[in-house]
């Protein structure tokens, strides 16, 4: 039987926010299944801040804005208040940067890489599975 969970993003715990010392990036996970690597998440841009280079992504990958300007910068998509983005697994995406401080929420509907990209660390990294195995 599974459990509900109920977070109040409004107190969450400055211990729990994982840093990305190369993005300026923080992240907070809100939930992660642990078979399938699927999860949900917090992140927060400072202005400036982003991925730095163009990657691709294990599963399905959805953004969705809460706060600011955030624009993927190959592509000219700028993700603002209310807006919805969606990247499909292998497509090859960013760089990125926040315009102005941006507060998302990411999901994956699975693992998160098939490698350990170099602007991650094991504190921050989700789930990854290998391309040939599935593993």
């Amino acid at each position: 039987m599974t459990e509900e969970i109920l977070i109040d993003t409004n107190t969450l715990d400055a211990d729990e926010w994982a840093a990305f010392e190369k993005t300026g990036l923080r992240q907070y996970v809100l939930w992660t299944h642990p078979e399938t690597g699927a999860s949900i998440a917090l992140l927060d841009f400072a202005e400036g801040a982003g991925v730095p280079q163009k990657h691709t992504h294990a599963s399905n990958q959805f953004m969705y804005c809460l706060q600011g300007e955030y624009e993927y910068i190959d592509s000219n998509i700028v993700l603002t208040p209310g807006k919805f983005y969606m990247n499909p697994k292998d497509h090859p995406h960013g760089p990125t940067i926040a315009r102005k401080r941006s507060v998302l929420i990411e999901v994956y509907d699975g693992p998160h890489y098939y490698e350990m990209p170099d602007f991650q660390t094991e504190k921050t990294v989700g789930k990854i599975i290998s391309r040939d195995t599935g593993k």
